[in-house]
């Protein structure tokens, strides 16, 4: 580590247009990973970083980057010099919002190398950088501005990158350095396969990075497949006994919670915490969907009302790359107090400006995530809360296994939520019948939840055994419980799944006229479907249900059957050439048939008395 942390301090020197960048950009000190990996990049090694979220990583890779393709001048020309691969969209977009406003400090060469004349100095590369990310462009509309624009710096996703790299008029001969951000959820993602193609297309001379808040074994592999000699930088929050895997301006709680507390508690947390901005987990998209629209709905009808300035946000993996980018904007440059409410998609690397609480309304399905997603707030040297729901029961062993893992988390102050409780859900019941279309949302979003709970790598703590179904269903607001494989066999589902009191079903309507017609004309045919079946006569016993030797029997009589068939073809067939022969077959021909028919007629008459008789039986 550079002895002081000073950015000037760094051998080799930082050009000077870099040090005016970091410094105008509020970077007045190196932060201790910055300290600790700059040196080691810009002077050729490869490294792997392991340090806490909000630590700087950004800034420490993207540095190296521009110094060292600045330094291969001429031969970064016509060529990519450096990659960032990051797992999502929105933190390739962030990366490379960075990275742009780094470059914007290029300049004229004579605004930030001390008024020396072009002329008088060796000619230099002006960087400049593209994102590749899905669904706001196509690959071949890549190549083609890569074509126009020949930047010497690309940020991308996994896919992207390797469909981009696949274009004959794509050269990477000449690449500098490559950095993975966020390298175990790279794997955890499944790009596996993707990273191999992509290492396998870029040349071994380079220079290579691995950054993440936490180093798993499968970065080891990726680590031996594609770094010489790596040196490892792990940078902690205090030490022995103390140490921590979080910031130490963070404080992390929880709160136990039964399943309908869930929602009443995350209007009671926003409605007291003293926050700029928030953010609350759910586990899946339609969670989020559901969520949001019911306290978008709620929210000045409550008891305890959200503040009246507060602004909600709503973002998941499913929107369109175009909603999604301008969500993730607006929440991180909005001036109001805000919440977003959001899945994973917005839980690694992602640095939006005052953060202050993080809530985790469903616990994350491993525990990195967690340190992630509590790692958006407390950010650079600030303050913040992250906070998680547990269920009662051995969901409360989460806390010790985070223990283990260098988070403590001290539980929260408990609060009085009865009479927020009944309010809340007299309100939701009446929201609910307003609009089919809700219950629709709400069912989804149960389901939706249930599978992800099936899916939990910490299965000894959060196991679908002890998984209360009947008191999430109300936390859902559903009307009756759906019918699912996993709720068969339990022994506390009311009749008919019916949660409360009972709601006609067929009245119950959407306020879309054309899903509601269609709803109306399916309820059309399925009745008249009932009232053919009721109106058809019933079935002889022999045709039902059999037991399994008379089927066996059966088989057997068919089997003889289109045996003696074939002998009785073959001899009709002999018997006709006979009677060709003699010019006479009319007789014998109608004789043969009429044996044939009797034959068939006994064996029908014989096959139906053994089965009547099985089920006499």
């Amino acid at each position: 580590m550079s002895s002081t942390r000073d950015w000037s301090s760094l051998a080799p020197i930082l050009t000077p247009w870099i040090l005016d960048a970091v410094k105008s950009m509020g970077y007045t000190k190196m932060t201790p990973v910055q300290a600790s990996t700059v040196p080691l990049f810009c002077n050729n090694k490869d490294v792997v970083v392991e340090a806490v979220t909000g630590s700087g990583k950004t800034i420490a890779f993207l540095i190296p980057i521009i110094e060292l393709v600045l330094r291969a001048g001429d031969a970064a020309e016509g060529h990519i010099g450096g990659i960032v691969v990051a797992p999502t969209r929105e933190l390739a977009s962030q990366i490379h919002e960075v990275l742009s406003s780094l470059l914007v400090f290029q300049g004229p060469l004579s605004d930030h190398d001390g008024g020396d004349s072009e002329a008088a100095r060796p000619n230099r590369p002006i960087l400049k950088s593209q994102l590749l990310i899905g669904g706001s462009s196509t690959v071949a509309t890549d190549v083609q501005t890569y074509l126009m624009n020949r930047p010497q710096l690309v940020v991308a996703t996994p896919g992207r990158l390797l469909d981009f790299l696949g274009a004959k008029q794509i050269h990477s001969t000449g690449l500098e350095v490559l950095v993975l951000d966020e390298a175990d959820r790279l794997l955890e993602l499944g790009f596996d396969k993707t990273l191999n193609g992509i290492l396998m297309a870029l040349p071994k001379q380079r220079r290579t990075g691995l950054f993440s808040a936490t180093v798993t074994d499968a970065v080891g592999e990726l680590i031996r497949a594609g770094l010489r000699n790596p040196v490892k930088v792990i940078v902690k929050v205090g030490s022995g006994d103390h140490e921590r895997r979080i910031p130490i301006t963070l404080s992390t709680r929880y709160s136990v919670l039964s399943a309908d507390d869930k929602l009443p508690a995350l209007i009671d947390y926003l409605h007291r915490l003293k926050y700029k901005k928030a953010i609350v987990y759910f586990s899946t998209c339609a969670s989020v969907v559901y969520f949001y629209s019911l306290l978008s709905s709620l929210r000045y009808k409550l008891k305890i009302s959200l503040p009246t300035d507060l602004q909600l946000f709503s973002l998941h993996g499913k929107l369109p790359q175009g909603p999604r980018s301008k969500t993730l904007n607006n929440f991180a440059k909005t001036m109001s107090r805000s919440v977003l409410l959001t899945t994973d998609v917005a839980a690694r690397g992602l640095d939006i400006p005052e953060v202050d609480v993080v809530i985790q309304f469903d616990p994350p399905y491993e525990p990195s995530m967690f340190l992630h997603r509590a790692g958006r707030a407390a950010r650079a040297g600030r303050t913040g809360e992250a906070y998680v729901f547990l269920a009662p029961g051995r969901e409360e062993g989460y806390v010790d296994l985070m223990d283990v893992k260098k988070v403590g988390m001290s539980m929260a102050a408990p609060t009085k939520l009865d009479d927020l409780k009944a309010h809340f859900y007299k309100l939701t019941w009446k929201w609910m019948l307003e609009e089919r279309e809700r219950h629709d949302m709400a069912v989804k979003a149960y389901v939706s939840h249930i599978r992800f709970y099936t899916k939990h790598t910490m299965s000894s703590i959060f196991n679908i055994k002890e998984f209360d179904f009947v008191g999430f269903g109300r936390a859902y607001n559903l009307f009756r419980l759906p019918s699912m494989p996993e709720l068969k066999a339990l022994p506390n589902v009311p009749d008919g799944g019916w949660l409360d009191t009972a709601v006609d079903m067929d009245k119950y309507s959407y306020k879309d006229s054309k899903r509601e017609m269609a709803r109306v004309e399916d309820l059309s045919i399925k009745a008249a479907k009932a009232a053919a079946k009721a109106t058809k006569p019933e079935q002889p016993a022999e045709i039902k249900s059999n037991t399994a030797w008379s089927a066996q029997s059966e088989r057997r009589e068919r089997r003889d059957l289109r045996r003696e068939k074939k002998v009785l073809g073959k001899q009709s067939k002999q018997a006709d050439n006979r009677l060709e022969k003699a010019d006479d077959n009319s007789s014998d021909s109608d004789a043969l048939e009429a044996d044939w028919k009797d034959m068939v007629s006994e064996r029908k008459k014989r096959q139906k008395a053994e089965v009547e008789l099985a089920f006499d039986l």
